[in-house]
């Protein structure tokens, strides 16, 4: 009885002493990168960058590496302050011209390995030949409200932009059925903002696209080619307009007199007029608006006459879009004389 306790004694024994390997491996845990840092983030071709990030481990291994990979290179990263164990890394380098990404990685003595970040790579740093490095600006969510309507409407073109480098404000433009437009900021700031242009538009359809340069050089488009269509506008039923009320004050009056001709301009579509004229004896002259609204409102002409029995004028107006008035639709009104 006893031999066969000692038996299972020893066999236990063994067992454990087979499977130690197996759990100190189980208990080895990964290594930790923090504290990472890469600067400057922009330079220029003869800047010294420097990356540095600190290495700790759970269980006191020492790292068997300590790299930063830039676009995809290794560069070696040494101790400079610590222990190896637990202490902060660092690596010096220079870099061609152009845009970088960059990412730390370690392994320490028994294969654990940590990245930092865990995927992917973080931009930078941007480097320049002798002059700063211009990261391109953004052009995001173009488009126009709304995509249908009416030659009454008003159309609003927007786009995002957005430029990491924050120079001075940026110049924007819609592009417009191959005419370029100037855009303001609508919202947020001049180099993280939305862009807005405005405009009526005539019937049939459209297209436009949008264009951006920064105040270093840097042209973006959206989209990158072509163009986006819209919107589709149809011309909306005209009314023309309607003149009444015309006098001509004073009807009686010397060369001296300054007389007034008036005329009240009515348009139900709300149509400014595009032409406003008083033919005088047969001779055109603008007319101004003087009260009320361009679209309802008390037009005049103001002249001073030449002696004569009599004479005559008529009125002709213009909406802008087909309607026209004449008034009287035939012949003309007589008026002012004037008299010694």
């Amino acid at each position: 009885m006893r031999s066969k306790h000692i038996a299972l004694s020893a066999l236990v024994a063994l067992t454990l002493v087979l499977l130690a390997p197996v759990f100190a491996q189980e208990a080895n845990h990964k290594p930790c990168l923090c504290q990472p840092m890469f600067k400057p983030l922009d330079g220029l071709a003869k800047t010294a960058f420097v990356a540095t990030v600190k290495y700790q481990d759970a269980d006191g291994d020492l790292p068997a590496k300590v790299v930063v990979y830039v676009d995809n290179s290794a560069y070696p990263m040494r101790l400079v302050k610590g222990k190896a164990g637990d202490g902060l890394y660092r690596a010096r380098l220079t870099l061609p011209p152009g845009e970088h990404s960059y990412y730390f990685y370690t392994e320490d003595s028994r294969g654990q390995s940590e990245r930092w970040p865990r995927y992917g790579a973080k931009k930078g740093p941007f480097v320049g030949g002798k002059r700063p490095y211009n990261r391109m600006p953004l052009l995001t969510d173009g488009g126009v409200y709304f995509e249908n309507g009416t030659d009454t409407d008003i159309y609003t073109f927007t786009v995002k932009y957005f430029d990491r480098d924050c120079p001075p404000p940026p110049k924007l433009r819609a592009v417009v059925d191959g005419i370029a437009h100037d855009m303001s900021l609508h919202k947020g700031t001049p180099n993280d903002g939305i862009y807005l242009y405005q405009a009526m538009l005539p019937a049939g359809p459209h297209a436009y696209y949008f264009i951006a340069k920064d105040q270093n050089g840097g042209c973006v488009t959206h989209p990158a080619n072509g163009f986006l269509r819209g919107p589709e506008v149809t011309q909306l039923s005209n009314t023309p307009p309607v003149l009444s009320e015309a006098k001509v004050n004073p009807p009686i009056g010397s060369h001296r007199t300054k007389y007034s001709y008036t005329v009240q301009y009515r348009d139900m579509d709300q149509d400014v007029p595009s032409v406003a004229l008083i033919y005088v004896d047969d001779i055109p002259h603008a007319m101004k608006l003087v009260a009320s609204k361009a679209y309802s409102g008390l037009y005049v002409y103001r002249t001073n006459h030449h002696l004569a029995a009599d004479h005559n004028y008529y009125f002709y107006f213009e909406d802008g879009r087909g309607g026209v008035c004449r008034y009287p639709a035939r012949g003309s009104f007589h008026g002012p004389v004037a008299v010694k």
